[in-house]
């Protein structure tokens, strides 16, 4: 008799281990599925995103975990497992109010809680439409750039720590003459601390179609007649340009000590750009590999994706 007892209580015992098991797997399953879920979510919503003062909100149309290199920078920096990343300053032509084409440009509002303002430095650049796309129309005359009033301490940047700008530009001509794209002043009255620039070169020199970053390499426009998302990045010593995401080259030997002057549309009091800008996205710090893809993919996706871009 206690041969076959002990036999029973064997057998009694079995389910009750696997209920424990299949308990534990259900347990672990609805982590894994809640933590997918939390990704999944992020497609068509808002990503807000604070820094210090300034935050940004930005709509993810995509899935970040289909960008590449994501998948490597959040296992090496859980502050981004959500695709997020800082902004210090946004201009967005399409999300501007009063935008008419062919009115002129008095205020471009940043879309950051910092609430800076773009505004002309004498001639006011015109609101446009190119390829569907909104956006302000820059003349190529250096009286029609827009100029920020934004000291170091209020975009919470330092010449010593990292940047990243990102734009989204139309290049009418690629070979203009003394032409610049954007530029943060200097502290000692210089004209730039940082900013891409256009070639002094002639138009019939090889290098005439050259954009040089400063902090930065000498790098080929390549993009006229068309859009193109243009990063320049920098640690506070040497800075990167990537164009439609490509790496363009890395030069420089740091950054002079910053002013309170952003301009758009032009790099010096006498360099002005011929083209086209939509968006202007600022972020206080070097983004890795993996947000500025996410931040480039995020711009080309709303506008249609105008620009062709491997890592989306």
């Amino acid at each position: 008799m206690t041969g076959p007892r002990v036999r029973d209580e064997r057998r009694a015992a079995v389910p009750l281990e696997t209920t424990f098991l299949f308990a534990f797997v259900v347990i672990i399953g609805l982590i894994v599925g809640a933590v997918a879920f939390g990704y999944i979510d992020l497609v068509g919503q808002s990503t807000t995103v604070p820094v210090d003062d300034g935050e940004c909100s930005y709509s993810l149309e995509f899935d970040p975990r289909d960008v590449a290199e994501f998948a490597e920078d959040r296992a090496a920096n859980e502050r981004y497992t959500d695709g997020t990343f800082p902004c210090v300053l946004w201009l967005d032509a399409s999300q501007s109010r009063g935008f008419a084409p062919g009115e002129p440009v008095t205020r471009w509002q940043d879309k950051s809680s910092n609430g800076f303002a773009a505004t002309p430095t004498d001639e006011a650049p015109e609101w446009a439409v190119v390829d569907g796309v909104e956006a302000v129309r820059f003349s190529g005359s250096s009286h029609t750039a827009l100029t920020i009033d934004a000291t170091p301490d209020a975009m919470s940047v330092r010449n010593d720590s990292g940047l990243t700008v990102t734009m989204l530009v139309y290049v009418v001509d690629k070979n203009h003459r003394d032409g610049g794209l954007y530029a943060i002043g200097a502290a000692d009255g210089a004209d730039s601390a940082i900013e891409i620039r256009q070639s002094d070169e002639p138009r019939e020199s090889s290098r005439a179609d050259e954009w040089h970053a400063d902090p930065g390499p000498a790098a080929k426009i390549t993009t006229d007649g068309e859009w193109a998302i243009i990063t320049h990045t920098t640690d506070g010593e040497r800075g990167t340009v990537f164009i439609n995401g490509e790496n363009r080259g890395s030069d420089g030997d740091g950054v002079a000590e910053l002013g309170s002057e952003v301009r758009i549309g032009a790099a010096g009091s006498s360099r002005a750009f011929n083209g086209y800008v939509a968006e202007y996205f600022v972020s206080n710090e070097q983004l890795s590999t993996a947000n500025r893809n996410i931040v480039e993919c995020a711009m080309d996706a709303k506008h249609d994706s105008v620009v062709d871009l491997d890592a989306c």
